[in-house]
């Protein structure tokens, strides 16, 4: 952590930018409710509009154009994370096995790169 320290001493954006990011995270994680997160969200975009630099302007653009469904995760708090992680697996191994002609060993690398720690470490 004092590396850390010492490298956000360097440059005043350097240190605005990684503090920003820190209360996004924060955000995610901290916000109780929709409402809460709705009102803490619009004062992180304030805190982004306040460094001025382009590609945090470019950032903030995206976030704005993504409020809706950026907010919405604190009514319920589900993400697809799990299904793009098994997307990115299935995606890899086609890159692996580009060539594979049969259907059937084809399916079944896809179940065993899917379910590997439900293989490893039983149901």
């Amino acid at each position: 952590m004092d590396i850390l320290k010492r490298l956000l001493g360097y440059a005043k954006l350097l240190r605005q930018v990684y503090e920003w990011k820190e209360a996004f995270i924060a955000w995610y994680d901290c916000s109780p409710s929709y409402v809460i997160a709705q009102k803490s969200y619009k004062r992180w975009l304030a805190q982004g509009k306040a460094i001025e630099h382009p590609i945090v302007e470019s950032c903030l653009k995206t976030m704005l154009h993504w409020q809706e469904e950026i907010c919405n995760y604190h009514q319920l708090r589900f993400t697809n994370a799990a299904v793009e992680g098994k997307n990115n697996k299935i995606k890899a191994l086609q890159r692996r096995h580009y060539f594979t002609r049969n259907q059937e060993c084809y399916k079944q690398h896809i179940l065993l790169e899917c379910n590997e720690e439900w293989i490893q470490y039983g149901s």
